[in-house]
């Protein structure tokens, strides 16, 4: 297992660099290093050129391709490309409260046959908190080089399975793992959140 953290958004609702504001004195991105499970494989954060300041020790660094479309899909087929295993977890980071049972759980309900296998909560699929086949990325970036640019859509035409909310609540029964920081009012709220 590899996990994949994608940091290379403009966060233009949060109107600076999310993964790197400071909550509780340390970047949200390093709250999510913290929360992922123990003993994977390797771990790729996925940035911006410009946003490489060479401070993530023990991380591999991959560098957006500015050449693709803006959005997760390309931060997710940059990260698989970059990954040397079979699977590999993919999280945003700008969620700081992921879940690493929930992700282990993920793992463990892997098939030898999926491509991904994403949580639903609350009606909604949560591909940045997903377990994707690293040999998925070749066929997602087919796909975006095809003209998709919406994560989810290519997914449709690659194929997905749902892990359901049900599933989800044994592991995260509040579904804390899920919020993710877009605006400042948000990153307000996660004072109430125990880290």
């Amino acid at each position: 297992m590899t996990a994949v953290i994608l940091a290379g958004g403009r966060s233009t609702r949060f109107g600076s660099d999310k993964g790197l504001a400071t909550w509780r004195g340390r970047r949200l991105v390093d709250h999510v290093l913290d929360r992922l499970p123990a003993g994977r494989d390797g771990t790729v954060l996925v940035i911006r050129e410009e946003q490489d300041e060479g401070s993530w020790p023990g991380v591999s660094i991959v560098h957006d391709d500015p050449d693709r479309n803006e959005g997760p899909l390309r931060g997710v087929i940059r990260g698989l490309a970059a990954c040397q295993t079979y699977w590999a977890w993919v999280v945003a980071c700008d969620q700081p409260l992921v879940s690493a049972e929930l992700l282990l759980a993920l793992q463990a309900s892997a098939l030898p046959d999926d491509q991904a296998l994403l949580p639903e909560w609350k009606g909604r699929l949560q591909p940045l908190t997903g377990m994707y086949a690293v040999n998925s990325g070749p066929l997602l970036a087919e796909r975006e080089t095809g003209g998709e640019k919406s994560l989810i859509g290519a997914l449709k035409t690659v194929g997905y399975r749902v892990f359901t909310e049900e599933k989800c609540r044994r592991y995260d029964h509040r579904g804390l793992g899920f919020l993710n920081i877009n605006r400042p009012d948000q990153f307000a709220e996660l004072e109430g959140y125990e880290s």
